[in-house]
């Protein structure tokens, strides 16, 4: 069943052998779940009932009378809007010791016919108009005439429904990343007895996809068999539900966080940094030591998510807590978001010239990296004397937090590495509790992408697709010729431009504070402004600091001032003359560089934050990055490491 934007997850799965033994009682429940998962509130249809009560009851019975009736089955299987249902997704435990899931694809059909040029509704529009009386390969393998009241036409052979059901699942869970979790799939057609229709399960059209029908009981208890165990599939249940990658933009869901509900669920190490502050925020007797926690991650590893959600719980649990940040544009952004708690959402200034030692339980220091040495006297000075940003910080609240990625640094003031960080809290004399968050959530989960980004800005490249196998990648890297192909693109994954956005390194000034004004250059023929300010007036353009959520932004183009720390669903990267790719290594060209790091006086650091700069960038987007650069050794660097051209 194909579904669009706007469904919640359905979650309906319970033990095989409970759907044999409360079959009425369960049946209602699914009809139940259903209905809150539609974005109207409708109820399933009749056809859909008499599935589970029939389809899903003899693939229960079938694993109950073989003793798996532990292996948990999840009906109608939804992690999100933008995925198809899954009739059954069994989750249990492989008899190698390993997690295993199947998607079984249900079907009622008592009879099913060939794919014929005869019949042509549903075949492709070649067979339609051939006029030859033959199909073409893709028709006679991948479809099927269905005869029966309803259908009349030709439909997708159940095992390609299964293929395809099985890519969004690997798509929506970061967890099929791991090649140790089994994942296999199979159609299941319990009422085609007749010997005419066997013909179904001999045609292939996917390779180690099987069809089974009820003349075949034997073939589909050794698939079974082979892919699970008695054990119980409780572990595999609750690590589908955990794994999953998001596809929402945190920015949108600030609220929800804070107020302790949302559609994130927080994996490993994320839960273990929650779980932790919330116990160091509990008094407890006697202080004793200061513990200050210190939790480092790449872009995109939940950072954000872990401050906002501790954040979140110490108020919920009516305890003073502050949210701090290096960054303004994501601060103010979390701030506009989290009605009803705007006013824990401070400055490092506020917080140092207004409250007292230990005045807070819980401070949060998001993207410390970006930290000035000492705290700011208003937008642009830094203090010349007194305590350090981070003393401040650890000194006005009893749990002080750091989140920090240090490779995000990309200005001479920007000193606080994780090593520099470490040094002042030990100077401090207080304890650091170490957590490292070692998941990638944003680009749909994908740690190839992570991976393939961070050696290519540390100048030792790898292929896109290295296996060379056909396994989907979540995640939708391209590179374009021009900026104006690269802005075509975008605009065809998202005509509004909502969620996607333009951004590029600081090679050219920044004349106007508009953003109407055509700075940026990098083709002839082709101009965009450059986000505007925060003082402007520009009727639909948006303010500086919302240029990344805020509608409208896609007319600009942004910096990493005011892309990091922030996410959008689809992103552009224009790599101006300030970084080329010369004789196997990234060249920096200090007079192309327009930003703060032109302050910069040793070469090789100025190289490494203008890599710093351009994986910020690339680390925006969610669910897809094209990448253009003006110099064609780039262009050609990312042609040679397998990345597709649009």
């Amino acid at each position: 069943m194909a579904v669009g934007g706007g469904w919640k997850p359905l979650e309906a799965f319970w033990p095989a052998q409970r759907l044999v033994r409360d079959r009425h009682q369960l049946v209602r429940k699914i009809g139940e779940c259903y209905t809150a998962a539609h974005p109207h509130n409708k109820g399933p249809k009749p056809s859909d009932v008499k599935a589970w009560r029939e389809s899903v009851y003899e693939l229960a019975a079938t694993l109950d009378n073989l003793d798996l009736g532990s292996v948990r089955m999840f009906i109608e299987y939804l992690a999100d809007g933008q995925m198809n249902h899954i009739d059954v997704v069994l989750a249990g435990q492989h008899p190698s010791g390993r997690l295993s899931y199947a998607v079984i694809e249900l079907k009622q059909w008592s009879s099913i016919e060939r794919p014929t040029p005869s019949k042509p509704a549903g075949l492709c529009a070649s067979c339609k108009l051939s006029g030859t009386g033959m199909l073409c390969q893709v028709c006679a393998r991948d479809l099927v005439y269905a005869p029966f009241s309803g259908y009349e036409k030709h439909i997708k052979h159940p095992a390609v429904q299964v293929d395809k059901n099985i890519d969004d699942l690997r798509r929506h869970h970061s967890m099929f990343d791991d090649r140790y979790v089994n994942l296999v799939g199979a159609a299941y057609l319990h009422n085609l007895l007749h010997d005419d229709h066997q013909w179904i399960s001999q045609v292939s059209p996917r390779p180690g996809i099987a069809t089974f029908t009820q003349r075949q009981p034997g073939d589909l208890e050794k698939f079974l068999l082979t892919n699970f165990t008695s054990d119980s599939g409780a572990e595999a249940a609750q690590k589908l539900l955990e794994r999953r990658r998001t596809t929402s933009l945190l920015s949108d869901e600030t609220g929800a966080i804070v107020n302790g509900h949302t559609r994130f669920s927080l994996i490993e190490q994320q839960l273990r940094a929650v779980r932790a502050i919330a116990e160091a925020v509990e008094p407890v007797g006697s202080p004793g030591v200061k513990k200050v926690f210190v939790i480092e991650g790449r872009a995109g590893s939940g950072k954000s998510l872990v401050a906002l959600t501790a954040l979140g719980g110490a108020l919920e649990a009516k305890r003073s807590a502050a949210f701090v940040s290096g960054g303004i544009a994501s601060r103010d952004t979390f701030k506009r978001g989290a009605k009803g708690h705007r006013k824990a959402f401070m400055t490092v200034k506020w917080v140092a010239d207004n409250l007292g030692p230990d005045e807070l339980d819980l401070i949060v220091c998001d993207e410390a990296h970006r930290l000035s040495e000492r705290p700011m006297i208003g937008s642009f000075a830094m203090r010349s004397t007194g305590p350090s940003s981070v003393a401040a910080l650890v000194s006005r609240a009893r749990v002080p937090v750091f989140f920090i990625d240090g490779d995000q640094r990309l200005f001479a003031e920007e000193v606080w590495s994780p090593e520099k960080l470490k040094a002042e809290l030990q100077s401090l004399r207080v304890e650091i509790v170490p957590i490292t968050l070692d998941r990638v959530l944003r680009a749909v989960g994908s740690s190839t992408y992570d991976t393939w980004i961070r050696q290519l800005m540390a100048g030792d490249p790898i292929a896109w697709r290295p296996d060379g196998t056909d396994d989907p990648e979540p995640f939708e890297l391209r590179y374009a010729e021009s900026a104006a192909e690269m802005e075509a693109f975008l605009l065809s994954k998202d005509p509004t431009g909502a969620s996607a956005r333009m951004s590029a390194g600081m090679c050219w000034d920044w004349t106007d504070d508009t953003g109407t004004h055509p700075d940026v250059s990098p083709d002839p023929g082709w101009a965009r402004p450059w986000n505007a300010g925060d003082n402007h007036s520009t009727p639909g353009v948006p303010k500086r600091k919302f240029w990344a959520t805020d509608p409208g932004g896609f007319g600009q183009i942004g910096c990493v001032h005011t892309a990091q720390g922030l996410e959008y669903q689809w992103g552009g990267v224009i790599m101006g003359p300030d970084l080329t790719w010369e004789d196997g290594a990234w060249v920096a060209h200090r007079e192309y560089v327009k930003s703060k790091a032109s302050r910069i006086e040793d070469d090789t650091e100025l190289a490494r934050a203008l890599r710093n700069a351009y994986g910020v960038l690339m680390t925006r987007s969610i669910r897809g990055t094209v990448l253009y650069s003006v110099d064609p050794a780039v262009r050609a660097l990312f042609a040679d490491l397998g990345v597709r051209r649009l």
